[in-house]
Formats: structure tokens, C-alpha cells, sequence
């Protein structure tokens, strides 16, 4: 089996996401990949485009026909995407068993009174930098206290940034280097793995989220879980950017990423 994964895959059973987790399975095969950790939106935030669209028992189903689909030509993990856990997670619990999946990844997409922070409506009137360290002061308080293992695309405002056509190739490492380190030590201390969506690669802005700074960072401080996700949705982007992103990891000392089975961490070799 192929070492390689993408634990960041969005299938049909999401409102922005339009390939059958079925059809996603065969283009994993095609390309090799070793493992392929689907994950569905739950959003409570009623401001989100995917706002209460999981439906559980549909999403099982799409599950249990990629597994037949795969054959044991690949792994295949059932994840959830929960937008601001933080705020939502006693109500998304008494919406899933966290139980039932193979693991949960966090996500930051809204920020206080700002709004979403992908899209460039929330840099009209304030202090982009403002609006990044409210970022990064949320997410520090989000993988605090949240019941996840993998926090995904740390620095998605970006996309944002970018959209607005504003400056987005900044250091935060160098503007907020306190809060950005204790995101990473509650990392290492909690077992959350570290995701690198390689999705901006794709966009305007030509980077990973996290960015290589923060990524050696984590490196330096001890943080050895990470993932990969391209953030797949739809064509013409279905696994985008995995050889990159593993490039980059090995580059920086990942010698492994890693996937979960039934929320416990396994390691894949990147040599």
C-alpha cells in the first residue's frame, strides 16, 4: 500500500462539495494514495454557507459505500470538519456521537463580530492585522478546550486577504510570535495533530496553512503529529497539492504524517 494520505476530503454529503465519497475512493486509487479521511461539515453557526447540513445517517451510507468501493485498496476513515467547536460543541454532541467517527477535526472559520474571515466582506472596514490576531487569539481558545484531534488550515484568512487584495505575505511569526507558540504548544500538550491544507497552493495566494514559519516552528518546539489535507470539494482540485505539502513536511523534519483510526493517532512513513 502507498504511504501517502489526505485527510482533508469533502464529498457530496457537504452543501459545497459535489463528488460522492464513491467516485472520490476510485481517483484515490488511481492516484495511489494509501489512505483518504472524508470529512462532512457541521456548522451551527447560522452565518455559515453549511450551516446544519449534515445528514448523519446519509453521510454513514456514503461511508459504507466508499469502504465496499475501496476493496482494501485504501483506507477509508469517516471524519467530521466542526466549525468553531469551541462555542457549538455540547450542541454538535447531542447532534453525533463523537464515538462513531474516526476523528474530528476543528475549524476556525468565523471570528467574533467579524464573520467569516474566507471571504474578503470582513476586511472592508477594519485593520486586516486587527482582524489576523483576533484569529489567532480565537484559535488559541478554540484547541484549549475543544474535543478535536486535527486543527484544520491554521491561517485560512488568507483566502480572505487575498480575495480583498490586500497584503497576505506577512510573518505572524514575527507579529504575534507569544500566542502563535501557545497555539502550538496546547497542540503538542493535547495530542492535536497540526494539519497542512495545501489548498491555498491552488488559490491566489500560492501557500500552505499553515505557512513554513509556523510549521518549523511547531517542528522546533516538539510537535510531531501532522496531517495533510488538500480540502478537496470538487473538480479540478481533487487531491491538490499532497506532493508539495509532503515535500515541504519532510524538508522540515516530518519524517511521518499521520491518520486516525476510531480517534487514535497512526503513523505513516513520508521516506
Amino acid at each position: 500500500m502507498n504511504q501517502f494520505s489526505d485527510m482533508h476530503v469533502h464529498t457530496s454529503d457537504s452543501p459545497d462539495a459535489d463528488i460522492p465519497a464513491w467516485r472520490l475512493v476510485q481517483r484515490g486509487v488511481d492516484n495511489n494514495l494509501g489512505a483518504i479521511g472524508f470529512v462532512a461539515h457541521l456548522d451551527l453557526n447560522p452565518e455559515d454557507f453549511c450551516y446544519d447540513s449534515l445528514n448523519a445517517a446519509a453521510y454513514d451510507e456514503s461511508i459504507i459505500r466508499a469502504r465496499n468501493e475501496s476493496e482494501g485498496r485504501l483506507l477509508v476513515m469517516k471524519g467530521l470538519e466542526v466549525g468553531e467547536p469551541h462555542k457549538y460543541e455540547e450542541q454538535v454532541k447531542n447532534l453525533v456521537n463523537y464515538s462513531d467517527y474516526d476523528f474530528i477535526t476543528g475549524a476556525l472559520h468565523t471570528v467574533g463580530n467579524i464573520g467569516m474571515i474566507l471571504g474578503k466582506e470582513a476586511y472592508s472596514d477594519r485593520d486586516p492585522l486587527e482582524i489576523v490576531e483576533e484569529y489567532y487569539i480565537e484559535t488559541l481558545r478554540m484547541v484549549e478546550v475543544s474535543d478535536i484531534d486535527i486543527l484544520a488550515h491554521l491561517g485560512l484568512f488568507r483566502r480572505g486577504l487575498a480575495l480583498a487584495g490586500l497584503k497576505y505575505d506577512f510573518n505572524e511569526m514575527q507579529l504575534w510570535p507569544e500566542t502563535i507558540d501557545n497555539i502550538l504548544r496546547v497542540l503538542i500538550d493535547r495530542n492535536i495533530a497540526l494539519e497542512l491544507n495545501t489548498s491555498g497552493l491552488r488559490r491566489k495566494e500560492k501557500i500552505t496553512y499553515p505557512t513554513p514559519p509556523i510549521l518549523e516552528r511547531f517542528r522546533g518546539l516538539g510537535g510531531t503529529f501532522v496531517t495533510v489535507g488538500s480540502d478537496t470539494h470538487r473538480e479540478p482540485h481533487i487531491f491538490f497539492g499532497l506532493e508539495q505539502g509532503a515535500v515541504l513536511l519532510l524538508k522540515t523534519g516530518f519524517p511521518e504524517v499521520y491518520t486516525f483510526l476510531d480517534r487514535v493517532p497512526q503513523a505513516l512513513d513520508l521516506i
